[in-house]
């Protein structure tokens, strides 16, 4: 036996010590969720699962603490699932899309269930219903600016901001395995797609049918499907994974900085203990002069960052503007409830969307 077998022998042992020391946490774990049961206490700590990743993150000094953080992600999360817990998690579908990304990102993939759906109204309306606990919605975009339809749902159902993710959007052309570039005649995508890698069609594939799609998770799928040689896809390198394509040419965006940010939306509040919490508010300012100086002032005086400001028309009032705000700050902590109540002085109506962490 040479040197590596002896060295993957000790893995061997080193791997059935792990799982025996996992299946040891699952037999307290089931314990744990009996008495949270007996209790009425809700499975889901999320600042005693922060506790637990950031002390670990803190003593590896082989492993990084960003691999710490996935691995101990999936652990807590297939502990829920012992303890009959499975989160249910809505996104922006078909299945592949940057949303379902994002979605797998933020929540561990053991102890979820992650439910595609068709519209960003239909995810909302599915948690307000509690057939989802949890939703996924693109909320801005690094070039295209905000998602309207995602705030105006934001400002007028009652749920709350749970968290956010950005992810860094990656184009990629998509085709059969047997595929390649001189065989390629169509290009199927979404038209923002297609906006987002312009100049590189046009160097590379000047003369491909370009054919819109609903997403480019529907593209890929499309490709999938039809079998041909001749068509390709932009797509996400996810998408090409779910599907078994091939990617003939990745990060194909003119753009390299291109990001989106999103909101995981709940009617629970992130009950997170952190140093870095962000606050989200609207509001609309009286019809006086000053009014939004001094609204804003208040924030200034109370040396508060503000990490984003925007305005939009308010649909439910001719000529009216709503604000949205994010900041740095917890609602509940003292000093932000103060400033809270100075704003309303200078406000006719305001909604606090959420408290939750930020990176």
């Amino acid at each position: 036996m040479n040197e590596i077998d002896n060295l993957r022998r000790d893995i061997d042992v080193i791997d059935k010590k792990i799982l025996d020391l996992l299946n040891m946490r699952g037999e307290i774990v089931k314990k744990i969720g009996a008495y949270k049961k007996q209790k009425k206490i809700d499975i889901y700590q999320p600042t005693r699962e922060k506790e637990v990743i950031d002390r670990l993150k803190s003593s590896s000094n082989i492993l990084k603490p960003s691999s710490i953080e996935f691995i101990w992600k999936e652990i807590i999360g297939a502990c829920k699932d012992i303890q009959g817990s499975i989160s249910k998690v809505g996104f922006l579908g078909p299945q592949g899309t940057f949303t379902h990304q994002a979605a797998r990102d933020f929540f561990p993939k053991a102890g979820t269930d992650f439910i595609s759906c068709k519209r960003i109204l239909e995810i909302f309306e599915n948690i307000e219903k509690d057939i989802l606990e949890y939703g996924v919605v693109p909320i801005e975009n690094s070039l295209q600016g905000t998602v309207r339809e995602s705030l105006d749902l934001l400002i007028e159902k009652n749920l709350i901001i749970y968290g956010e993710i950005e992810l860094r959007i990656i184009h990629n052309l998509i085709s059969l395995k047997t595929s390649d570039f001189s065989a390629l005649k169509v290009i199927y995508s979404h038209p923002q797609a297609f906006a987002q890698t312009k100049t590189w069609i046009k160097k590379n594939l000047p003369n491909a049918n370009l054919i819109n799609m609903n997403s480019t998770a529907q593209a890929v799928k499309k490709v999938k499907e039809l079998n041909e040689e001749k068509n390709a896809a932009i797509g996400t390198e996810f998408a090409s994974r779910i599907h078994g394509l091939k990617i003939l040419s990745s990060n194909i965006e003119d753009n390299p900085s291109n990001f989106t940010r999103f909101l995981i939306i709940s009617k629970k509040a992130n009950e997170t203990k952190s140093d870095k919490l962000k606050t989200s508010l609207v509001f609309v300012v009286k019809h006086v002069p000053g009014a939004l100086y001094k609204a804003l002032k208040v924030f200034s005086d109370a040396n508060i960052n503000l990490t984003k400001i925007e305005s939009r028309p308010r649909r439910k009032g001719k000529w009216e503007y709503i604000f949205l705000m994010d900041f740095e700050g917890d609602k509940n902590d003292p000093k932000i409830k103060k400033v809270l109540e100075l704003i309303n002085q200078n406000v006719i109506w305001s909604k606090i969307l959420g408290s939750y962490p930020y990176k």
